[in-house]
This record gives C-alpha cells, structure tokens and sequence, in this order.
C-alpha cells in the first residue's frame, strides 16, 4: 500500500505507511469519527492526568485493544510487547512484534 507522508508530502509505503496508520489510530479518541464512529482508540482518555504506575498499565491495555479492532484498519501487526513510559507531559508506548511475519518495532509519542 502506498500512501503520503502527512507530515512532510513525501510518499510512504510498506513499513512507514503502517507506522503512520498506526499512529493515526492510536492519537484518534473514540467516537469523534463522525461516519466511523468505533475507530480509534481509548488511549486519549488517559491525557491529563496523574501518570502512575497504574495508568501506564491502562495505557498499555488500550494501545493493545486498538490493534484487535478492526475498524482501526492496523489489525496486521501481532503486537508482542508494548510498553508505555512517562514523556514529558505525556506518554511514550513503544510496540514490538509481527508484521507480515517480520520483526518490527516503533514508537507512538502521545
């Protein structure tokens, strides 16, 4: 699949394109889709407060959910390991696992 950076213009495809789906999955809160309305993921109601040790758990629990949905379109990574780490305001979920039977990894700063 080919697509365009949203960022820079530049076109993407393959592994930077999924990277990209998945953010954008990832960032967008439940429901504010107007004609998608289950896409999206949970993980934005946890910005703003307190991060505790408990709302890293959280965080890491609706960053798995959002990969099992498939409204989200992302459904192609097997995540094995996500972790969420405090960053400055906000959080740092770091994925590893399957994609197209190959061993990736990448980052989502929320």
């Amino acid at each position: 699949m080919i697509g365009i950076d949203r960022n820079t213009g530049a076109t993407v495809d393959d592994w930077l394109q999924f990277v990209q789906r998945a953010t954008r999955a990832l960032t967008t809160p439940l429901g504010t889709r107007q004609k998608r309305p289950l896409y999206g993921c949970a993980l934005t109601q946890l910005l703003g407060q307190n991060l505790g040790d408990d709302l890293l758990i959280l965080a890491q629990s609706h960053a798995a959910q959002a990969f099992y949905n498939p409204d989200n379109g992302i459904d192609d990574f097997e995540p094995q390991v996500i972790v969420a780490s405090r960053h400055g305001a906000g959080l740092l979920l770091r994925f590893a696992g399957t994609w197209k039977n190959r061993k990736q990894t990448f980052e989502v700063v929320t």
